[in-house]
């Protein structure tokens, strides 16, 4: 982490279903915040979901397409890169249209 930032506060600013986030300042000087997502998270969702489509074949066969979709769809959170290029786009259309200033999301 020393190569990447000059700090970093170990005391989380927030924190979701996934992860959390914490204040830290780059090598250069900029002041960001970082998004980290819990250890084995991802994991333990895809078990929990695999184990719910079982029940519902046996159960609920009509609600497994729903299911099916509803895990493809939370599966798309824990892509934090992907998450970071879509925040760069709403970002650049909210500046072209005045309604936003400030920094860029970075991904590494």
């Amino acid at each position: 982490m020393e190569e990447i930032f000059s700090s970093f506060d170990p005391e989380p600013i927030g924190a979701a279903s996934i992860g959390q986030v914490h204040r830290a300042k780059l090598i250069d000087g900029r002041p960001v915040v970082v998004k980290i997502m819990y250890p084995e998270v991802e994991r333990i969702f895809r078990g929990d979901v695999r184990t719910i489509k079982m029940f519902a074949q046996i159960a609920q066969p009509v609600h497994v397409p729903p299911l099916i979709e509803i895990e493809k769809q939370f599966m798309k959170e824990f892509d934090y890169t992907q998450e970071s290029a879509q925040q760069i786009k709403v970002r650049e259309n909210l500046m072209k249209a005045g309604l936003a200033s400030g920094p860029n999301a970075i991904c590494t």
